[in-house]
Order: C-alpha cells, then sequence, then structure tokens
C-alpha cells in the first residue's frame, strides 16, 4: 500500500513537473532536432566537397596526362606546371584531399628534377595521411628526395619509417635501401644487421636476395 502511494505521489510530481515547464521542454527538444539536422547537413556538405576536390585533382591529372606521349618536352612542362598552379588551391587542405593533391605535387616536381620542391610536398603528404597507405609511400619518398639531394642522414631515417610498415607493398625495397644508405654512411654493422633482418624475415624475396649477396661481400671484407 505504501509503495502504491509513493509511485503515485511520484506519478503527480512528474506530472506536475511537465505540466511547468511544457515549453521549455518543447524548445529543448526543437533546439535538439535542429542540432541534429545541421550535423547531417554539414557532415553531408563536407563530404560532397571532399568529392568534388578528388574529383578536382584526378581531372587536373588526367589533363596533364592526356594524350602525352605525342607532346613535345616543351608542352608536357608547360602541362606540369599548369597542373602545379591548378592544385595549390588543394595542397592546403585536410585529410585525404590534402595528402593528394601534395601526392601529385610531389610527383610533378620531382620528374621536373625539383627536388626540394617534391621533398617538401612529399613531407606535407605524409602529415596529412598518418596510419593510411600514402604514409609510408610519402616517406620512401622523401627517403629518395634526401638522397638527390645527398642528405644521406635523413634519407637513412626516412627509408627506415616506411620499411617498418608492415602493409608497405615496398617495404623490403625500403629495407634493402636503409641498409644501402647505412653502408654509404660508413656504418657497415648495422648495414648487416639490416641485411640480416630482411633476408631471415623474407628470404624469397629478391630484395632479400640482393641483401644476402651484400652480406657475403661484408663478413668477407671485414
Amino acid at each position: 500500500m505504501a509503495e502504491k502511494e509513493e509511485k503515485q505521489r511520484s506519478s503527480k510530481i512528474l506530472d506536475s513537473f511537465l505540466e511547468k515547464n511544457r515549453k521549455l521542454l518543447i524548445v529543448v527538444l526543437i533546439s535538439i532536432v535542429v542540432c541534429l539536422i545541421g550535423f547531417i547537413v554539414a557532415v553531408s556538405v563536407s563530404t560532397n566537397q571532399k568529392e568534388k576536390n578528388l574529383s578536382r585533382i584526378d581531372e587536373i591529372s588526367f589533363t596533364m596526362t592526356d594524350d602525352s606521349q605525342s607532346l613535345e618536352e616543351g608542352e608536357l612542362t608547360a602541362r606540369k606546371i599548369d597542373a602545379l598552379d591548378k592544385l595549390q588551391e588543394l595542397v592546403t587542405k585536410g585529410g585525404i584531399v590534402g595528402a593528394r593533391a601534395n601526392l601529385l605535387c610531389a610527383e610533378i616536381s620531382y620528374q621536373m628534377e625539383k627536388y626540394e620542391d617534391a621533398l617538401n610536398y612529399w613531407k606535407a603528404a605524409a602529415a596529412k595521411s598518418k596510419k593510411t597507405y600514402i604514409e609510408p609511400i610519402a616517406y620512401y619518398q622523401i627517403a629518395v628526395c634526401y638522397e638527390q639531394l645527398g642528405n644521406t642522414e635523413e634519407a637513412a631515417i626516412n627509408y627506415k619509417l616506411a620499411a617498418d610498415s608492415k602493409e608497405f607493398a615496398l617495404a623490403c625495397h625500403a629495407k634493402f635501401s636503409y641498409g644501402r644508405v647505412l653502408e654509404s654512411l660508413g656504418k657497415t654493422e648495422e648495414a648487416i644487421a639490416v641485411y640480416t633482418e630482411l633476408n631471415d624475415s623474407n628470404p624469397s624475396d629478391d630484395w632479400a636476395k640482393l641483401a644476402k649477396s651484400r652480406l657475403i661481400l661484408l663478413k668477407t671484407s671485414k
């Protein structure tokens, strides 16, 4: 009996609260709905804009390379410069759009032998693509650019970053390059350790086989 009376009392209190605050509750509910709709619209707009930007990058790439085999060197260069100009509005974007735009700019700059520019674009691509398939590709290319610029210390660091990614298709190549650069720096023991690890973990890989040949040479010349 007491429990029933308590439930009735609680129900009356709740009804009284709802009656007194009905307008406020309606306003709060409307606000929640409006915010939810705004969030959905914002996400939709953002997604559509991202798709437009990615399509724009593909369009720029296609325009640059379309029927390029029939063009003179000067015409090819003009197309590359035009592509770089058009991509500048996209390289500052975040996420996949910025990463893809920087990737394309890096590739174009490298083809034009502008290694410092390519290096900076690759770095930006790496920064915008953490924990994606693009990141180890960027590290590998950063290492290649550093080699072109004569900075083998930084090249070694970035080859290792690329090689340490298990998802990177060229991980074995990157590891061999890491060992090769260590050799060039006179770090023979470290190079031997890298080659040994590569050979032991992927003995059937062509780069591992090349690493094995380097191991034999280095050990016999000690």
